[in-house]
Protein backbone atom coordinates (compact mmCIF):
# COMPACT_ATOMS: atom_id res chain seq x y z
CA UNK A 1 0.00 0.00 0.00
CA UNK A 2 2.66 2.22 0.60
CA UNK A 3 4.15 1.67 -2.91
CA UNK A 4 0.97 2.63 -3.98
CA UNK A 5 0.73 5.80 -2.07
CA UNK A 6 4.71 6.20 -2.87
CA UNK A 7 4.01 5.78 -6.47
CA UNK A 8 1.06 8.35 -6.64
CA UNK A 9 2.84 11.02 -4.64
CA UNK A 10 5.69 10.69 -7.10
CA UNK A 11 3.58 10.90 -10.13
CA UNK A 12 1.51 14.07 -9.25
CA UNK A 13 4.57 15.95 -8.30
CA UNK A 14 5.98 14.62 -11.61
CA UNK A 15 2.99 15.87 -12.96
CA UNK A 16 3.11 19.18 -11.08
CA UNK A 17 6.88 19.63 -11.96
CA UNK A 18 6.05 18.77 -16.01
CA UNK A 19 2.88 21.51 -16.01
CA UNK A 20 5.26 24.12 -14.33
CA UNK A 21 7.51 23.71 -17.31
CA UNK A 22 4.75 23.48 -19.51
CA UNK A 23 3.27 27.16 -18.33
CA UNK A 24 7.27 28.31 -18.39
CA UNK A 25 7.55 27.03 -22.18
CA UNK A 26 4.38 28.85 -23.17
CA UNK A 27 5.43 31.64 -21.44
CA UNK A 28 8.92 31.99 -22.87
CA UNK A 29 7.02 31.19 -26.65
CA UNK A 30 4.64 34.41 -25.94
CA UNK A 31 7.67 36.70 -25.03
CA UNK A 32 9.54 35.43 -28.18
CA UNK A 33 6.53 36.49 -30.14
CA UNK A 34 5.81 39.86 -28.58
CA UNK A 35 9.52 41.33 -29.16
CA UNK A 36 9.15 41.82 -32.63
CA UNK A 37 6.04 44.11 -31.83
CA UNK A 38 7.01 45.92 -28.85
CA UNK A 39 10.67 46.70 -30.97
CA UNK A 40 8.18 47.70 -33.82
CA UNK A 41 6.32 50.10 -31.30
CA UNK A 42 8.31 53.81 -31.85
CA UNK A 43 8.66 55.76 -29.05
CA UNK A 44 7.02 58.96 -28.66
CA UNK A 45 7.38 61.32 -31.24
CA UNK A 46 9.03 64.84 -29.90
CA UNK A 47 6.79 67.79 -31.47
CA UNK A 48 8.63 70.94 -32.48
CA UNK A 49 6.68 74.17 -33.24
CA UNK A 50 7.55 75.77 -36.51
CA UNK A 51 8.38 79.57 -36.37
CA UNK A 52 9.47 82.15 -39.56
CA UNK A 53 11.51 84.98 -38.98
CA UNK A 54 10.57 86.28 -42.83
CA UNK A 55 8.39 84.95 -45.34
CA UNK A 56 9.20 84.14 -49.47
CA UNK A 57 7.43 85.43 -52.19
CA UNK A 58 3.87 85.07 -52.63
CA UNK A 59 2.90 84.26 -49.33
CA UNK A 60 1.51 85.87 -46.25
CA UNK A 61 2.67 84.98 -43.11
CA UNK A 62 -0.44 83.05 -41.83
CA UNK A 63 -0.32 80.88 -44.45
CA UNK A 64 3.28 80.13 -44.04
CA UNK A 65 3.56 78.45 -41.49
CA UNK A 66 0.15 75.58 -42.34
CA UNK A 67 2.97 75.36 -45.25
CA UNK A 68 5.70 74.82 -43.63
CA UNK A 69 4.22 72.17 -41.38
CA UNK A 70 2.68 70.88 -44.32
CA UNK A 71 5.74 69.85 -46.04
CA UNK A 72 7.81 69.30 -43.24
CA UNK A 73 5.12 66.14 -41.86
CA UNK A 74 5.33 64.96 -45.28
CA UNK A 75 9.41 63.88 -44.90
CA UNK A 76 7.75 61.02 -42.48
CA UNK A 77 10.18 61.52 -40.07
CA UNK A 78 9.12 59.29 -36.91
CA UNK A 79 10.86 60.95 -34.66
CA UNK A 80 9.62 64.11 -35.10
CA UNK A 81 5.88 66.33 -35.16
CA UNK A 82 5.47 69.49 -36.31
CA UNK A 83 2.68 72.38 -35.32
CA UNK A 84 2.32 76.17 -36.16
CA UNK A 85 3.99 77.97 -33.60
CA UNK A 86 1.54 80.31 -30.97
CA UNK A 87 1.69 83.46 -31.32
CA UNK A 88 2.56 83.85 -27.84
CA UNK A 89 6.41 84.12 -27.80
CA UNK A 90 9.23 81.32 -28.92
CA UNK A 91 8.53 78.29 -28.21
CA UNK A 92 11.24 75.59 -26.40
CA UNK A 93 11.55 73.21 -29.07
CA UNK A 94 11.14 74.34 -32.17
CA UNK A 95 12.48 75.19 -35.58
CA UNK A 96 12.98 78.49 -36.98
CA UNK A 97 12.81 79.20 -40.94
CA UNK A 98 13.67 82.42 -42.56
CA UNK A 99 13.88 83.48 -46.54
CA UNK A 100 16.21 85.99 -48.16
CA UNK A 101 16.27 86.45 -51.73
CA UNK A 102 19.27 86.27 -53.61
CA UNK A 103 20.34 88.95 -55.88
CA UNK A 104 20.13 87.72 -59.88
CA UNK A 105 23.49 86.52 -61.05
CA UNK A 106 23.83 89.04 -63.57
CA UNK A 107 22.87 91.83 -61.33
CA UNK A 108 19.18 93.59 -60.84
CA UNK A 109 17.82 95.41 -63.48
CA UNK A 110 15.97 98.65 -63.03
CA UNK A 111 12.06 98.46 -63.10
CA UNK A 112 9.40 100.48 -62.68
CA UNK A 113 6.63 98.03 -61.84
CA UNK A 114 6.31 96.80 -58.33
CA UNK A 115 8.24 93.59 -57.91
CA UNK A 116 5.20 91.81 -56.67
CA UNK A 117 3.20 92.43 -59.36
CA UNK A 118 6.23 91.66 -61.67
CA UNK A 119 6.33 88.34 -60.31
CA UNK A 120 2.87 87.58 -60.95
CA UNK A 121 2.64 88.92 -64.14
CA UNK A 122 6.11 86.67 -65.46
CA UNK A 123 6.48 84.08 -63.37
CA UNK A 124 9.62 84.96 -62.71
CA UNK A 125 12.05 82.38 -60.48
CA UNK A 126 14.25 83.98 -57.88
CA UNK A 127 17.50 82.47 -56.34
CA UNK A 128 16.59 82.30 -52.59
CA UNK A 129 19.02 81.20 -49.22
CA UNK A 130 16.62 78.97 -46.95
CA UNK A 131 17.68 77.98 -43.18
CA UNK A 132 16.24 76.52 -40.44
CA UNK A 133 17.50 76.53 -37.07
CA UNK A 134 16.47 73.81 -34.45
CA UNK A 135 15.86 74.80 -30.36
CA UNK A 136 15.40 72.41 -28.16
CA UNK A 137 14.84 72.86 -24.63
CA UNK A 138 15.25 76.74 -25.49
CA UNK A 139 18.90 76.02 -26.36
CA UNK A 140 20.08 76.46 -29.95
CA UNK A 141 21.25 73.11 -31.48
CA UNK A 142 21.62 73.69 -35.22
CA UNK A 143 20.71 75.53 -38.75
CA UNK A 144 20.64 74.06 -42.10
CA UNK A 145 21.15 76.42 -45.00
CA UNK A 146 20.33 75.85 -48.31
CA UNK A 147 20.08 77.80 -51.89
CA UNK A 148 17.10 77.23 -54.27
CA UNK A 149 15.76 78.84 -57.37
CA UNK A 150 11.71 79.37 -56.49
CA UNK A 151 9.04 80.71 -58.24
CA UNK A 152 7.33 81.55 -54.88
CA UNK A 153 3.70 80.66 -53.25
CA UNK A 154 1.90 77.78 -52.15
CA UNK A 155 1.69 75.90 -55.50
CA UNK A 156 5.48 75.95 -56.38
CA UNK A 157 6.92 72.25 -56.18
CA UNK A 158 10.38 73.89 -55.97
CA UNK A 159 10.04 75.34 -52.74
CA UNK A 160 7.74 72.26 -51.32
CA UNK A 161 11.13 70.38 -52.69
CA UNK A 162 13.27 72.87 -50.87
CA UNK A 163 11.34 72.42 -47.73
CA UNK A 164 11.52 69.20 -47.52
CA UNK A 165 14.89 68.52 -48.37
CA UNK A 166 16.20 71.28 -45.29
CA UNK A 167 13.86 69.54 -43.19
CA UNK A 168 16.12 66.28 -44.16
CA UNK A 169 19.22 67.62 -43.71
CA UNK A 170 18.07 69.29 -40.38
CA UNK A 171 16.02 66.41 -39.04
CA UNK A 172 16.53 63.44 -40.73
CA UNK A 173 18.68 60.08 -40.21
CA UNK A 174 21.95 61.23 -41.51
CA UNK A 175 20.84 65.38 -40.63
CA UNK A 176 22.97 67.89 -38.53
CA UNK A 177 20.86 67.24 -35.86
CA UNK A 178 21.74 63.61 -35.62
CA UNK A 179 25.63 64.40 -36.31
CA UNK A 180 26.24 66.81 -33.25
CA UNK A 181 23.83 64.59 -30.93
CA UNK A 182 26.28 61.36 -32.28
CA UNK A 183 28.95 63.33 -31.14
CA UNK A 184 27.72 64.30 -28.02
CA UNK A 185 27.89 60.78 -27.43
CA UNK A 186 30.87 60.05 -28.34
CA UNK A 187 32.66 63.00 -26.26
CA UNK A 188 30.64 61.93 -23.00
CA UNK A 189 31.58 57.99 -23.81
CA UNK A 190 35.36 58.40 -23.79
Amino acid sequence: MTDTLDLAVIGNSAGRVWSGHAVLAVRLVFAAALVPFASAVPAAAMTLEVEASTTPPGFHRGDLLRYLVRHMAETKLADWRFEPAANNGSAADRVEWSFRLNPYAGGDVRNFTRPHMAERIFGVHRPITIEARLFLNGEYQTLVEKQAIIEGGPDDPDLAAAVASVTQDLLGPHGAFRAIDNGRRQAHGR
